[in-house]
Order: C-alpha cells, then sequence, then structure tokens
C-alpha cells in the first residue's frame, strides 16, 4: 500500500482538477489518498472534498490551520506506509504511482524519488531549472506519454528531492524521521532538508525521468513565498553549510538531467 498525501489550503481550481485527476488515472500499485484540508478559509474547498464519494480518499480536517510543513508531518504519521507527498496544484497522469514505486525500488539506497513536470527547478522539463508552460500541441496525459516514450529509466541523482510529488520510502522516514517543522514552520526548505539528512544516511535522491506531472505552482503561497524562501534558505544553509556546493555542482557539472531535457526538446 502507497499513501499519497495531499494537502490543501486555497487554490479551489487547482485543486479541484487534481482530485479529478487523481480519481482518473490508472495505477496498478495499491493506494490510497489521504487529503488534509489545512484549515482553508474557502468554504468551496471543503464541500468539494466531503462531497468526495471513493473508498481510496480519507478526508482529514486540520482545527487549526497548522501550515505545510506540519500539515505533511500529521499525514506521515498517520500512514504506516511508504508515502508520496504531493501538491494540490499538480494534474497527475497515468500510471504514476507505479512510475514512482518502480524508481524507490530501482536500488536499496534510494530514500526520494521526484517526478519531472513543468514547474520544479532542477526537476523542470523541457527546459532545466526554469518555469516552462505546456508544449503547444499537447495535453498533459500526451506530454506525459512522450516522456515515457523516450525515457531510458536511468533515474539521475539529484541534490535534492522537489516537493510537488515526492515519493519516501518508510524505511527511510523511520530511520530519518519526518520533516523539521520546528525550523521551517510554514514551508520551504523542509524537503530539501529531509534531502540533506537523507544523504548523511548513506541513502540518494533520484528523479524518475519517464514520470511528468504538471505543476501550477505556488497557489498556496503566491505574495508570501519570496519572503518564506529568503527566511529559510538562511536556516536551510546553516543546517546543512555543504547543500548549496552540492547544488551549484549539480548544476553546472551534471549532464544527465539536461541531455534528459534536450531528447524531449528534440520530440517536439
Amino acid at each position: 500500500m502507497i499513501d499519497v498525501i495531499i494537502p490543501v489550503y486555497n487554490g479551489y481550481d487547482e485543486t479541484q482538477k487534481c482530485i479529478e485527476s487523481l480519481l482518473n488515472c490508472s495505477n496498478k500499485q495499491e493506494h490510497q489518498f489521504i487529503i488534509i484540508n489545512d484549515k482553508t478559509p474557502d468554504e468551496r474547498i471543503s464541500y468539494l472534498l466531503n462531497n468526495i464519494s471513493d473508498d481510496r480518499v480519507t478526508i482529514v480536517d486540520n482545527e487549526t490551520n497548522l501550515g505545510f510543513v506540519k500539515t505533511v508531518n500529521k499525514g506521515m504519521k498517520q500512514s504506516q506506509n511508504d508515502v508520496i507527498l504531493l501538491n494540490s496544484d499538480t494534474v497527475v497522469t497515468n500510471f504514476w504511482i507505479d512510475k514512482l514505486y518502480n524508481a524507490a525500488y530501482s536500488n536499496k539506497k534510494v530514500a526520494t524519488v521526484t517526478a519531472l513536470t513543468n514547474n520544479g527547478t532542477i526537476a523542470s522539463v523541457p527546459f532545466f531549472n526554469q518555469d516552462n508552460i505546456l508544449p503547444e500541441g499537447y495535453t498533459i496525459e500526451g506530454f506525459s506519454q512522450l516522456v515515457e516514450k523516450i525515457s531510458e529509466k536511468i533515474y539521475p541523482t539529484i541534490p535534492t528531492a522537489v516537493g510537488h510529488a515526492m515519493y519516501i520510502k518508510r524505511s527511510v522516514l523511520d530511520e530519518v524521521g519526518f520533516f523539521d517543522a520546528a525550523t521551517f514552520g510554514m514551508g520551504y526548505g523542509e524537503e530539501n532538508d529531509f534531502s540533506c539528512r537523507v544523504i548523511k544516511k548513506g541513502y540518494k535522491n533520484i528523479l524518475a525521468d519517464d514520470t511528468f506531472i504538471f505543476h501550477y505552482g505556488s497557489t498556496s503561497f503566491k505574495s508570501e513565498k519570496a519572503k518564506l524562501i529568503s527566511i529559510n534558505k538562511k536556516k536551510l544553509y546553516k543546517k546543512n553549510w555543504w547543500y548549496p556546493i552540492n547544488v551549484r555542482k549539480f548544476l553546472y557539472f551534471d549532464k544527465k538531467v539536461k541531455n534528459i531535457c534536450k531528447k524531449i526538446q528534440q520530440e517536439l
């Protein structure tokens, strides 16, 4: 069993599209969805969530607004299984759970798996490390099929998982612990810090180069994002001084992810 944990706060239209895609996509791996309403002020979202009729879905309502990190931790503590942390402003594609699972168990040293996306920094395609629109002439599902068709399933090692769609093995959670809510508060930097902690334990973070998930990006934060990034980046670097060095090395010298982007561009 794989538990997909989706924290929800605002972004009604994106959340609706996310849920539609979750319920309509095909997957072979047994899974369930834990959707956590983080005391969103938008009553339409509460109505939307409470009217889902699917046995795979559990709705959890926070009594107070906990913020992203504590909400995710709440979901991971409630689960006893491998988890996928999924942003509510994503649209998933067929067999995405199966592909992330296969990547996770391709090597015993894998701790986290991140899906390719259009808006996910080092996990972005077709252009690396930037926000992308969906290529002209493609649906989300159609572009996902293109990504899978050209994939060689090399599963490149990356310096950090990216939080739009992040698979974490339960055995790793049991060993490393949950996200650092005390340090990272309402969110940003927590997945980078977690990725550093798994590296210290001898594990690695990888990219599922056969899996594409669409990401609208920053629906919950928007105006608050820049401030959060600035504050939490300092905290992240203080805890993990070597992290920015690893990222720079990856950006300058790693060719695997850039080659994936080039292959996709050639097909467009």
